[in-house]
């Protein structure tokens, strides 16, 4: 795995309807490599890597979102109050840095503030934390505020990606970046000959529903379908190994069926067949909750054979998501060498 690529990625601001920082990352990088790459009115990038003749059509998509909140009020002393964009819990915004994605001023640095635990009272201190009562302190008063900030702009978390012990790492918005970065190595590094016509779709606002996704789906029509995403990974304390889903370190999950999804039986038998004739690590994944681009690119354009990829990652949806290099580099290995490949759709 390239790390510094990834934190390259991890790094830009990305909330749902506000790609555009990260979409110009993405067009720089894949423009010399594929036969053709536009971008949709959605925002979605299509990057296309034609094939020899007589393959199917193959979609290959990963979303460029990540997970944020959005400003609803500003109040008479400057701070902003904020929905939220994605399912965060609200206990991991505690006093945490934030950027707010303005129009015409850049990324702002806000912190969202945590009132001094000496000054809880009983009640405050068994309370859980809720959002509509958290608040973004930019530093600005109410004036310069609204002069800079506007109702609707996207706010981010914060976070410098570093690696741990292990061979893992930890950053925010691996959710989905690391689904963006496999798809540019695997579009850098593939034989210039194969037989299937490639679809990478970079999609937009998966967080706030598969919208980007399913657009492009209901567009291209393909015959064959893969979401590369990141799934929360249980293997922590307190929880039961039968309750694990996936865990870091064991390789590639393999999305068997979700809460929205089932994965095509012909396609889930092709892609375990590549990783034990590779030795690519995997791990089959069957839950019962969940949803991501797999869902729509199975039926938004007709129906295709589809299946989502999913590397996993504990404390999904903060900002310290963890995820562990091996697993991503055989979601790589595992993408490259079936686009690589002949399945018919």
């Amino acid at each position: 795995m390239d790390f510094s690529l990834f934190s390259k990625l991890a790094g830009i601001a990305s909330a749902p309807g506000r790609e555009e920082l990260l979409a110009k990352e993405v067009l720089a990088a894949v423009k010399p490599c594929c036969d053709e790459v536009y971008t949709d009115r959605l925002g979605n990038i299509i990057a296309v890597k034609k094939g020899k003749g007589g393959g199917s059509k193959v979609m290959v998509a990963a979303h460029m979102d990540e997970v944020s909140l959005k400003v609803r009020h500003i109040d008479d002393k400057g701070f902003l109050y904020f929905t939220l964009t994605g399912g965060i819990d609200p206990r991991t915004l505690l006093a945490q840095r934030v950027l707010v994605m303005t129009e015409e001023h850049g990324l702002i640095p806000g912190v969202i503030g945590a009132k001094a635990a000496h000054y809880l009272s009983a009640a405050e201190k068994a309370q859980g934390v809720d959002a509509a009562s958290l608040c973004i302190d930019t530093g600005y008063g109410a004036e310069e505020a609204h002069k800079i900030v506007s109702v609707g702009d996207p706010v981010v978390l914060d976070r410098t990606p570093r690696e741990l012990g292990g061979d893992l790492f930890t950053s925010k918005a691996i959710d989905d970046r690391v689904g963006v970065y496999v798809l540019l190595e695997v579009i850098k590094n593939m034989p210039k000959t194969h037989r299937n016509d490639i679809y990478f779709v970079f999609s937009v606002q998966e967080e706030y529903g598969l919208i980007g996704a399913e657009a492009a789906t209901f567009n291209l029509n393909p015959e064959v379908a893969l979401a590369i995403d990141a799934t929360g990974a249980l293997d922590t304390p307190g929880m039961r190994p039968q309750d694990y889903v996936v865990a870091l370190g064991k390789g590639i999950g393999l999305t068997l069926s979700d809460s929205t999804t089932i994965a095509d039986r012909l396609l889930s038998k092709h892609l375990i067949k590549i990783c034990k004739e590779k030795n690519i690590p995997y791990q089959l994944r069957v839950a019962a909750r969940g949803s991501n681009d797999a869902k729509v690119m199975q039926r938004a354009g007709g129906a295709a054979r589809a299946l989502a990829l999913s590397v996993p990652v504990r404390y999904i949806h903060s900002n310290v998501e963890t995820a562990c290099k091996s697993d991503v580099d055989a979601a790589y290995n595992l993408v490259l060498n079936f686009v690589s490949g002949d399945f018919e759709g």
